[in-house]
């Protein structure tokens, strides 16, 4: 996700100045890769990158390819073979793959900008389904390149509309939005093959989330780490204290938003959360805690609740929450306390650390083992090698 805001941050300055630059995507890919399907890189008109579509073999031909791309003004698709055997573009990387990158200028008339619609997600904390054509016949030519963006409250937008694809991608789109609306997973993409009467054309399919937001609730020393960690990671982070707003902003720049909050209970007025926000309960008050869970339980879909303390003084507070009102077995699930992975922590540093690492975890779906022992491949099903539309059956 880092690399992803710094990249729309490099582009939104990159339009304010006036200047254009192409955008380069991973659409396909074969074998063993580096990148997924959805990994992107920015080409300005200078050279200047910022990304990576590779292992670090592929992107300075593809920045020379964008700087033809920015003169044609043109989208264009490129296939890369990665095999180890391969003297121009392989260097022995060991990758065994190919991808294909479709290289789209930045601006042109007419078409939507894939930078606007990723920031559609990204700033007003939308999750989406990013449909682009990546590569068509003659007879649908000008519809390569262009995209759908469906939204989670079903709104559309792009520059689809009017192609003769139109219709099949949004039904398509919806379709995916559907079935993986309650999958944590955030690597969801596929490819569709489409026969129109004026030709054959294939489309990518991926959802974009929003950042992860943390929600620290406390304004300790502890706190500092959690906060620059989470800040590098690319996450969205809000401090909510008992300090005016000022201070906790001057103790935690690397913040977002800084909260006062007098009363645990007007939390909810607040905070606002989403199933990619994880709150840090880190008060270092027994009663403020307490009163804090209580109302993040019933109030809250939260999915992770991290509670800062021995597991003794946890259960001593889920305890008396329950006397006013039993918990189900999912908000119990829902509380992490001790917080983080079992690593060996000690310092405020390395705490902070197993912290994040943990709600990593826990908001991808993922069991925080060690990769060695995963018997599935770590990033998915290997896919078979693709191929281009001129080689369909």
């Amino acid at each position: 996700m880092k690399e992803l805001l710094d990249m729309l941050n490099r582009a939104g300055a990159l339009q304010h100045e006036g200047r254009p630059f192409a955008v380069g995507t991973v659409v396909r890919i074969g074998g063993s890769t580096y990148r997924r399907p959805g990994a992107r890189m920015l080409v300005a008109e200078d050279g200047r990158r910022w990304g990576t579509v590779s292992g670090g073999c592929l992107e300075g031909e593809v920045a020379q390819r964008a700087l033809h791309v920015l003169e044609t003004s043109r989208p264009e698709l490129l296939p890369f073979d990665l095999d180890d055997d391969d003297l121009i573009f392989g260097f022995g990387t060991g990758c065994n793959g190919v991808a294909h990158v479709l290289l789209e200028p930045v601006p042109v008339e007419g078409r939507a900008s894939p930078i606007d619609l990723l920031n559609r997600c990204v700033e007003d904390r939308h999750t989406g389904l990013l449909a682009t054509v990546i590569d068509v016949e003659p007879g649908l030519q000008d519809s390569l390149a262009r995209h759908l963006l469906l939204l989670d409250d079903g709104s559309l937008h792009g520059d689809l509309e009017g192609s003769p694809l139109f219709e099949r991608v949004r039904d398509h789109a919806r379709h995916v939005m559907a079935e993986h609306a309650a999958s944590s997973d955030p690597y969801v993409w596929e490819t569709q093959r489409y026969t129109l009467d004026a030709g054959k054309a294939e489309v990518l399919y991926e959802r974009v989330l929003p950042p992860v937001r943390l929600v620290i609730f406390g304004e300790g020393h502890d706190v500092g780490p959690l906060v620059r960690f989470a800040a590098g990671l690319g996450w969205r982070v809000q401090v909510v204290g008992r300090k005016p707003a000022a201070e906790l902003q001057e103790r935690f720049p690397d913040a977002e938003a800084w909260t006062y909050l007098m009363h645990p209970e007007d939390a909810p007025k607040h905070v606002t959360v989403d199933s990619r926000t994880a709150v840090l309960v880190m008060n270092h008050t027994y009663l403020r805690d307490r009163r804090l869970l209580q109302t993040l339980l019933q109030a809250t879909p939260l999915r992770y609740i991290g509670m800062l303390g021995p597991r003794e003084r946890t259960a001593r507070i889920i305890t008396e929450v329950e006397m006013n009102q039993p918990l189900t077995d999912d908000q119990r699930a829902r509380i992490y306390g001790p917080i983080g992975l079992d690593i060996g922590t000690e310092t405020p540093e390395e705490i902070a650390l197993a912290t994040l690492a943990e709600v990593q975890a826990v908001l991808h779906g993922r069991p925080a083992g060690f990769l060695r022992e995963r018997e599935a491949p770590i990033h998915g099903g290997r896919a078979g090698l693709p191929t281009t539309i001129s080689s369909w059956p």
